[in-house]
């Protein structure tokens, strides 16, 4: 799956999951934290498979369930107030879906050899350090599966306007606030 498929595969089953809880659509910073777990594999595996050639696979330590499970518990136990675990939980559910994600394309394919990067260290992961981004993206071809990333996140659009764009309004909020800073400092 790529970027935006994980993105929007992430926020429809995060909004899914805070709605079945609470009955409202989901806030915004636990959003943020979501959209960063989402990404968080490829951000960890890509650059160190592909640019600096310290891992054998764009699918290794960072889509492992071990990685997953261990830095979860280390950010569970750090961020200790419901705020913070808030988006420590959001995080999880992008992390999650981003390795649920990747495994699609296997299953439905019958190939679950090929979901060997989900118990890396134990299992190796596909050998592609030889990949560059631009490699990567030039040489994508339209198959069923990147359509169902486009469709999902095409989908996760409309569901997220209709949740209200959250994130969005707090960025604003943030950048406002700085901003006010940045004039009474001025003065």
């Amino acid at each position: 799956m790529l970027p935006w498929g994980h993105a929007g595969f992430g926020y429809l089953l995060y909004s899914a999951l805070v709605r079945a809880r609470t009955g409202r659509p989901p806030t915004g910073p636990p959003v943020l934290g979501l959209v960063l777990g989402t990404q968080f594999p490829d951000l960890v595996d890509k650059p160190a498979a592909w640019t600096f050639d310290v891992l054998a696979s764009g699918r290794s330590l960072g889509h492992s369930v071990f990685t997953f499970a261990i830095l979860m518990g280390v950010l569970w136990a750090v961020f200790d107030t419901p705020r913070r675990r808030a988006l420590v939980a959001a995080f999880g559910v992008g992390y999650g879906s981003h390795l649920v994600g990747d495994a699609l394309a296997p299953v439905v394919q019958g190939e679950s050899e090929n979901l060997g990067y989900l118990l890396w260290p134990l299992l190796p992961g596909p050998t592609d350090h030889n990949t560059s981004f631009l490699e990567f993206f030039l040489s994508l071809q339209w198959t069923p599966f990147m359509l169902f990333g486009f469709a999902v996140a095409f989908a996760s659009v409309v569901v997220w306007m209709f949740d209200g764009m959250p994130g969005v309004t707090d960025l604003f909020a943030l950048v406002s606030s700085a901003d006010a800073v940045d004039s009474a400092d001025d003065r």
